[in-house]
């Protein structure tokens, strides 16, 4: 099987919900919202002319900073 890239042939057309500064907007923000898209679909940058989409080390890297930053948040309201 074939890679076919990305569906979107610009950056233009990609969802705002999926451009990687929304992404950021909301992992800053509030990190479940970036949760969920990263784990419902793609999530899409622009490099170079093309549009590309986070590869799988991005989406664990930014799962477990949030997940660790959750964790805090949590501790820090239980008062620990």
């Amino acid at each position: 099987m074939t890679n076919a890239g990305p569906p979107y042939s610009t950056y233009a057309e990609v969802p705002y919900y999926r451009k990687q500064s929304f992404f950021w907007l909301t992992y800053v923000l509030f990190a479940p919202i970036a949760l969920a898209l990263l784990v419902s679909g793609d999530i899409y940058y622009q490099r170079k002319g093309e549009v590309k989409s986070f590869g799988m080390a991005n989406r664990i890297v930014a799962s477990l900073i949030a997940l660790l930053w959750l964790y805090g948040l949590v501790q820090a309201l239980e008062g620990h």
